[in-house]
């Protein structure tokens, strides 16, 4: 019996082969365009300039967009975009799932995309299933009973997690990686996901970060299935 993250492996796959319709890419474009007006947003303040200067100065081909910065490599820019896009914390949010999903999708994608010369119908497609694979992850989190999300009943951050995961898949689709490889994506990338909700309680920048970290970690996560490191599609 396939596995859920083998089953997931294999849509995506699929919709590298035949794309989405109109009505879905709109509605992705509709997410870039809020990701980008929170990032551009959000460019003076204090945590993301930390992030911006630290990934400077990080080696690497600088291939791949990133606001308020030159070019950066792909991982580094997925995490200075992504910091920017929930720094503010107006980005979207759905409700079901109790998270922001583009915040970190959009970030790997557009660095990915930008580095690879993608379509932009491609990075619609991708945009749209890893915000669907955020949002059902975050949805299965919730508990009816409780009112709320396992994931903040006990600390931690579903929309970076779950967006780990989210941008694992968007990065894979783009990068065009077989079934396997995508399902290998998701399971490494469940080994990168973090994020505490302490911030919130005691104090400190670190939660406008997490979904920068999400998208960094998704990038990473597909760039290492890519070059042959597997995951657990049990995750």
């Amino acid at each position: 019996m396939e596995t859920i993250a083998q089953q997931l492996g294999k849509v995506a796959f699929q919709i590298t082969q035949d794309g989405l319709s109109p009505e879905l890419r709109r509605e992705a474009s509709r997410r870039i365009l809020d990701v980008i007006g929170n990032s551009i947003a959000a460019t003076n303040q204090p945590a993301t300039q930390v992030v911006n200067n630290i990934v400077k100065s990080w080696a690497g081909p600088a291939d791949s967009f990133a606001i308020g910065a030159s070019k950066l490599p792909a991982a580094a820019a997925a995490l200075l975009n992504g910091t920017l896009a929930h720094a503010m914390d107006f980005d979207d949010t759905h409700l079901p799932s109790v998270l922001h999903p583009s915040a970190s999708v959009v970030p790997a994608a557009l660095a990915v995309g930008s580095k690879l010369c993608s379509k932009p119908t491609e990075v619609l497609d991708a945009i749209t299933f890893g915000i669907e694979v955020t949002c059902r992850l975050g949805m299965a989190g919730f508990d009816r009973k409780l009112g709320n999300s396992v994931f903040f009943e006990r600390g931690f951050h579903a929309t970076s997690i779950c967006g780990t995961l989210g941008s694992a898949v968007a990065a894979a689709m783009l990068m065009k990686l077989n079934a396997d490889e995508i399902t290998s994506a998701i399971g490494i990338s469940a080994s990168m996901g973090a994020g505490l909700l302490e911030a919130n309680r005691t104090g400190g920048t670190v939660k406008r970060m997490h979904c920068g970290w999400a998208a960094h970690g998704g990038v990473v996560a597909a760039e290492l299935a890519q070059a042959g490191l597997t995951g657990p599609p049990t995750v």
